[in-house]
Parts: C-alpha cells; structure tokens; sequence
C-alpha cells in the first residue's frame, strides 16, 4: 500500500511512530516545540492534531506499507 490508500487510523498510527523517530534521533523537544525530550500520553492522543499530514506525506513519501505494519 502506498501512503495514499491507508486509513485515517493508519496515517495516526504514522504520527504517532513519527514521534517516535524523533525520539530516537534525540529531535523530538526542536522538532515539536516543546521542552521535553518525549511525548507525553496527550501528545500520543493528539497526534492527528499535533502534526500536520503533510508532515507525515513527506516522511513517508517512498514508503510501501502491509497491514502488518499496523499494530491498532
């Protein structure tokens, strides 16, 4: 699947891994604004609003993804 058949669920389940990524790459407190170095539980449940899907279109833009990508 390319990223322009997936799910709304799927496209906030990338968000929510996006944080993640940043996380990983120590970004997430520059990237997102914030002064914290994590996501916070709201910030997971507000992902959809958080980052914008463009964001998401170009992180992701040459990826194929399988249902098992998703673990909702």
């Amino acid at each position: 699947m390319t990223l322009s058949e997936l799910t709304r669920e799927q496209i906030v389940f990338l968000k929510c891994a996006y944080m993640a990524e940043l996380v990983d790459s120590g970004e997430f407190a520059e990237v997102m604004g914030v002064d914290y170095d994590e996501p916070s539980y709201g910030d997971l449940f507000n992902a959809d609003e958080l980052i914008p899907d463009d964001v998401i279109r170009e992180h992701y833009e040459d990826f194929e993804f399988s249902e098992d990508d998703f673990w909702m």
